[in-house]
């Protein structure tokens, strides 16, 4: 991400979902002494996090979101992002606070998961030795994946650089990849997909009865589950 972003010594960055300052702190060593790198996040705890593990000077810390940024227009030259798109509902909204705070011929470099093409459970898993429940069980994960309200599945690739195009950005470009995994049945149940998230076991104890939930649970642990996870850089440019 930050070689998408093209940062060079003296630049301004902004660090939009900082986290606890993976990207922030990469971004310190690249733009030098003489570049300020902008920490925001929703999160004071992950803000002071990031403060108590760094004694550079040229960070600044920030509490705000993605569609709302807390910073004057045309005041950095670059916007990093990582995988936090998937928990803002207004795409469109946040394409168009970065295209604001970010001067002319300043860039944008993101990462997303593009949840909305992950393997489906019901597609790696054969559940049809479970009869009728295995019908069942096909038919939530579709409704669950089919979910438009869930910012963390209605999109793709396709709108982020339609939504970055309309906000203004030109020279967009992707990349897209995939991880590849074979999964235990017991930890797929029980792994946090991103912070927040139910597991899908708990998301199973709110759709089915519990004598369901445990067929399904024994049926599952019993097997390994063959997984495809796609992501997406996307990097583009202010004219």
């Amino acid at each position: 991400m930050l070689d998408g972003a093209r940062l060079e010594q003296g630049d301004s960055v902004v660090d939009v979902g900082a986290g606890t300052g993976l990207l922030t702190l990469g971004a310190v060593e690249r733009v030098g002494p003489d570049g300020d790198v902008l920490a925001v996040d929703i999160s004071v705890d992950a803000l002071e996090e990031l403060r108590a593990h760094t004694v550079a000077a040229n960070i600044s810390y920030l509490v705000g979101t993605a569609d709302v940024l807390p910073l004057p227009d045309a005041t950095v030259d670059v916007v990093v992002t990582r995988s936090v798109l998937i928990y803002v509902a207004d795409k469109a909204e946040a394409a168009r606070e970065f295209q604001r705070v970010v001067r002319s011929g300043g860039r944008v470099s993101l990462f997303e998961p593009i949840n909305s093409r992950n393997q489906l459970l019901t597609e790696a898993v054969d559940f049809s030795p479970l009869g009728e429940l295995g019908d069942r069980l096909r038919t939530w994960n579709e409704a669950f994946y089919a979910n438009r309200d869930d910012p963390m599945l209605n999109f793709d690739e396709r709108d982020l650089a339609r939504e970055l195009g309309e906000a203004g950005f030109t020279d967009v470009r992707l990349e897209l990849g995939a991880d590849e995994q074979e999964i235990p049945g017991e930890r797929y149940l029980n792994q946090v997909g991103a912070p927040g998230r139910p597991t899908l076991l708990e998301r199973w104890r709110q759709a089915f009865p519990p004598g369901d939930i445990e067929q399904l649970a024994a049926f599952l642990s019993a097997r390994t589950v063959p997984s495809r996870f796609p992501y997406a850089y996307v990097t583009a440019r202010k004219p």
